[in-house]
């Protein structure tokens, strides 16, 4: 076995180690999908050194650097696929909008990536000019892997905490708004509604009734705010009105989480112990901005329609990617002028070597 092999074999159990303990510690924190993947790939490259080094002359290293290479392919492939299918379901169902177009616009991207990742493979392997290589790697290349690199790393978090994140004893229940149809909730925000009403018994306790409250304000194309009609819902479901807070003025999920705690404080509880419900497709998001905002809060998801998953996912992942737009042109930046780097030490370092066959040569 090789250095580079235990060193790599190390550097994996090390960061799995660390990964694992900064989750348990604190799972609200989209940038461990991005720690997962750099896990995922250095345990690749140990795999791949470890099958070079116990059988050289055997195809178990190929099978160890191909297999997963075509398996990424066909995977993402086989999701373009899923979303385009998505998508026309979802206009279907849900009419023709720029929400329910999401699917369609990421499933086409996968495919673009696709053909864009063979034939930038190619260019670079047969095109031998810098200016080429300056200007396709750090507009093309970089990009797209961010993109794609934050997408899976996104989904493969989004799918860890959804296992690891469970109802605790809570000095309160936020059911976070989602809109209505006319003075009703909607079936999405009813689903959130019933996990709410379910979290009450599993924050509370034999001398502890934590509240509920029903966060959403009032929407230009609504008739009443979003909190009256769930709260209303909440009582004919039986749930006591005592135990009911109204927050009534938010129109986004940060403000639906400040103005709760806030009404709280108002109440009894300056600092609170919060569960916040919202959609499963959501929960990732709502959880950052409950860390971000130093709340003490678990977040939980209700059930939704299978074929609106994807749609409402892919949304909370392009809200997530604009938030962190600094960071990811930061990211971008940085291998640019990396590539750049390279490109500038090769061609000079290609200058010298010629210059030193030229004077060889006389």
């Amino acid at each position: 076995m090789t250095i580079a092999t235990i060193c790599f074999g190390v550097l994996a159990l090390a960061l799995w180690t660390i990964i694992g303990a900064r989750i348990v510690r604190e799972p609200r924190h989209t940038g461990y999908g991005m720690a997962i993947l750099a896990g995922i790939v250095v345990t690749w490259i140990f795999v791949v050194l470890l099958a070079s080094a116990l059988s050289p002359e055997s195809d178990l290293a190929d099978i160890a650097v191909f297999g997963p290479v075509m398996l990424v392919f066909v995977a993402v492939f086989a999701v373009s696929i899923y979303l385009l299918i998505n998508a026309v379901i979802v206009v279907r169902r849900e009419g023709l909008r720029v929400a329910t177009l999401v699917p369609a616009v990421f499933g086409v991207f996968l495919l673009i990536v696709l053909v864009a990742t063979v034939a930038t493979a190619i260019a670079l392997v047969t095109v031998d000019s810098y200016t080429t290589i300056a200007l396709l790697v750090p507009f093309v290349v970089i990009p797209i892997a961010i993109l794609v690199t934050a997408l899976f790393g996104y989904t493969a978090y989004a799918l860890v905490y959804s296992r690891v994140g469970r109802p605790m004893p809570s000095d309160a229940v936020i059911v976070l708004g989602a809109g209505l149809a006319g003075d009703k909730v909607t079936p999405l925000l009813a689903a959130r509604i019933d996990r709410g009403i379910e979290m009450l018994d599993a924050a509370g306790g034999p001398d502890h009734e934590p509240l509920l409250v029903m966060s959403g304000g009032k929407g230009s194309d609504e008739v009443l705010a979003e909190a009256e009609a769930m709260a209303r819902y909440a009582i004919d479901a039986g749930v006591d009105e005592h135990r009911i807070v109204r927050e009534d003025t938010s129109t986004t999920t940060e403000e639906n989480l400040i103005n709760s705690r806030a009404a709280l404080a108002e109440i009894v509880y300056p600092a609170p112990s919060l569960t916040v419900v919202t959609s499963d497709f959501h929960v990732l998001r709502a959880a950052s901005l409950t860390r971000r905002l130093g709340l003490d809060a678990t977040v939980v998801g209700a059930p939704t329609a299978r074929y609106y998953v994807p749609a409402g996912f892919l949304r909370e992942f392009t809200a997530c990617l604009v938030h962190y737009r600094r960071a990811n042109l930061i990211l971008w930046a940085a291998g640019s002028c990396l590539v750049w780097a390279m490109l500038a030490l090769i061609w000079y370092l290609s200058g010298l070597q010629t210059e030193v066959e030229y004077a060889m040569s006389w």
